[in-house]
């Protein structure tokens, strides 16, 4: 099938009707023509013609009345044309009674279709997420078309595009270095391995893509090279109105990212013309000190994080760049911030000092051991409640060296900084701001071994009466919550991704006295923090979204009813603070946030990449899996994992630093 583009709007359209030559022998007339079956995307209506080539092969599959299918391939000898006969030489279906016919091109992707009363007929698509850059037209391949009758002696079949294609050309000093292309749709899966179903109309005129939970893409990547003044196509499943980037990579990688000002709708069978994409800007490579981990693709501006450190001496770079990147990975390995990772830039900012480690304190901020570190982070040496570093020195580089910090598009209130020390000793605790800026300092603590924190030693009697008490929890309540072993990337996760980035409170509990107060004043702030805690058991925060939603959830997750509530201990106090599930990160550091945590983190997420939060989307997105309660303890996770014989027994660290603006 041979591509002939006129103006900017594609419409694939063909008409069948058949003769049966003998009785092995079939002929499907296909013409491509007739005003109802174009699709016409602008506003001079211009469409595109398809002209079928020597060779092009179909496959038409015939419905019987038990539901089972007969296919064949059928080819065609004729060349150029808009009409063209293709014949199948050894059709023999053995039923007479064939209750309609679904036709596919091209024949090599599509060799099976099902069929069931409820969906009614569903075929198995394959849009490759890589595709290569054909100029002025489209590979073959990806013209995926389908036709659909249901009475078998009816006259014509009428042939539609299964795909959408996005049209651009490129100019600008910088088209000629453009290597790949990446369109991305952002909250949608446009790609991969997944099902397309053909046999209810409710589906929009057979169009509905429904890709495999782990074989689906929200993004296509178009290979070059390019030229400039040329036109290009992207194909990808068809999707309501969406906002997308483009980002434009030339051949070292570097990036430079497009995003249109408004949302646009892709439907089936038609082509969306971008027109020129003027690339003036340089692609230029970062400072030498300024490390782009991750480049966010989704969302209408980058969330972006830095994550620099202290203590590093020159030759030791190496080493910070190393456990940088393990970190990074062990949080985005970590849910919600692994379904949302694509929201994220990630910038790694090495910097060096004159003297390993850091300095050490009597435990009230003053010096006792002093370490010439470029950031001056310190702590106690049998303490970690006064850790700190210096700062506005830690802000200010950022904002230095940031680049989206440096070229305006972001404030350092919105780029939360995890500072990695290069101390074994145990530590860690967040500072915070109003504003939203933070500061997470983690050592690498006990040079990597093994750590591991446990469930208090002791609950509230009753999680609604504060008059009730403390109990000692139980070995079985201990077993049931398992042990948490881990190393100085769970306080990595806790403090950063917890505290520092989620702007979550702490919910264990250390001591036996309690907080009288009936509100919590960080809930209020510009920026609000903690607010996955309560300071009242009748008013929690997650109870419009969770419990009053309690039958809803019961029937998308068993896990949501057995674990949310309201449950007495958090902040720090067993009594009159209250936590929505038993157990998460922000009591010992697993790798589980809570229902509600995990809530409060993708609202921080889309409040940062400008996106509305949708409730909704976000349960169809959620994922409630506890690794050590749900998962098998000899099944591979990320890292290695350590025994808790061999792992030192850790206390929880020190709240939160709040700071007002």
């Amino acid at each position: 099938m041979k591509t002939r583009l006129i103006f900017a709007a594609l419409a694939i359209a063909a008409m069948a009707s058949c003769t049966v030559e003998s009785l092995d022998t079939k002929v499907f007339h296909a013409t491509l023509g007739g005003g109802d079956t174009r699709t016409s995307l602008q506003q001079d209506g211009s469409v595109a013609h398809v002209l079928w080539e020597a060779g092009d092969a179909i496959t038409v599959f015939a419905l019987l009345p038990n539901g089972a299918f007969y296919h064949n391939d059928f080819t065609t000898s004729d060349s150029g044309t808009a009409s063209a006969d293709f014949a199948c030489h050894s059709w023999n279906p053995n039923n007479s009674n064939i209750e309609g016919y679904y036709a596919f091109y091209p024949a090599s992707k599509f060799k099976s279709i099902t069929y069931d009363a409820k969906n009614g007929a569903y075929v198995g698509v394959s849009i490759p997420p890589v595709q290569t850059a054909v100029k002025d037209g489209v590979d073959p391949d990806l013209l995926f078309a389908f036709a659909r009758q249901d009475d078998s002696m009816a006259g014509d079949l009428h042939f539609q595009n299964m795909l959408s294609l996005l049209r651009f050309k490129l100019d600008g000093k910088s088209a000629g270095n453009v290597r790949s292309v990446k369109f991305t749709a952002n909250g949608r899966h446009i790609a991969g391995d997944g099902v397309y179903y053909v046999g209810l109309e409710r589906f929009d005129f057979y169009s509905y893509f429904a890709p495999r939970i782990y074989e689906m893409s929200s993004s296509v990547e178009l290979t070059g090279p390019f030229e400039s003044g040329v036109d290009y196509y992207i194909a990808f499943a068809p999707c309501p109105a969406v906002d997308f980037t483009l980002s434009f990579l030339d051949a070292d990688g570097n990036v430079l990212v497009k995003r249109p000002s408004r949302t646009v709708e892709f439907p089936r069978s038609g082509i969306v013309d971008l027109g020129t994409v003027t690339l003036d800007e340089v692609f230029g490579e970062l400072p030498d000190n300024v490390i782009r981990y991750m480049e966010s693709s989704r969302g209408s501006k980058p969330v972006v994080i830095a994550v620099t450190g202290d203590g590093f001496t020159a030759s030791q770079q190496s080493d910070f760049v190393s456990l940088a990147e393990s970190a990074v990975d062990f949080l985005f390995g970590t849910e919600p911030y692994k379904t949302y990772k694509d929201y994220f830039t990630v910038y790694i900012l090495p910097v060096v000092s004159n003297e390993s480690g850091a300095s050490v304190t009597d435990g009230n901020h003053n010096i006792t051991t002093s370490r010439d570190t470029y950031f001056k982070a310190a702590w106690g040496a049998n303490s970690y409640g006064d850790m700190d570093s210096d700062r506005d020195k830690v802000f200010s580089y950022v904002s230095n060296m940031c680049p989206e910090i440096v070229k305006g598009t972001h404030t350092i209130d919105e780029v939360p900084v995890a500072l990695i020390i290069n101390d074994s000793r145990f530590g860690g605790i967040c500072h915070f701001h109003s504003s939203g800026k933070g500061i997470a300092h983690v050592p690498y603590s006990y040079g990597g071994d093994s750590i591991n924190w446990a469930f208090p030693d002791y609950v509230a009697v009753s999680d609604s009466d504060v008059s009730a008490g403390l109990r000692a929890t139980t070995k079985a309540e201990r077993d049931e919550m398992a042990l948490c072993v881990g190393d100085w990337r769970n306080t990595f996760l806790h403090e950063f991704g917890g505290h520092c980035f989620g702007r979550l409170a702490d919910e264990y509990w250390d001591g036996t006295s309690y907080n009288t107060a009936t509100s919590i004043s960080l809930h209020t702030w510009q920026v609000p923090a903690h607010l996955n805690v309560s300071a009242k058991y009748d008013t929690v925060p997650w109870q419009e979204d969770l419990l009053d939603n309690m039958t809803m959830l019961s029937a998308i997750d068993a896990r949501y009813p057995g674990r949310i509530g309201r449950f007495q201990g958090a902040d720090t106090y067993p009594l009159n603070r209250w936590r929505s599930e038993m157990i998460s990160c922000m009591i010992d550091n697993r790798q589980y946030f809570s229902a509600w945590q995990r809530e409060l983190i993708v609202k921080r997420i889309f409040s940062l990449s400008g996106d509305a939060f949708s409730f909704n989307d976000f349960l169809s997105k959620d994922v409630t899996i506890d690794p050590l309660r749900d998962i098998p303890a000899a099944t591979p996770r990320l890292g290695r994992i350590p025994t808790a014989g061999t792992a030192r027994h850790c206390p929880p660290l020190p709240p939160p630093v709040p700071h007002e603006d």
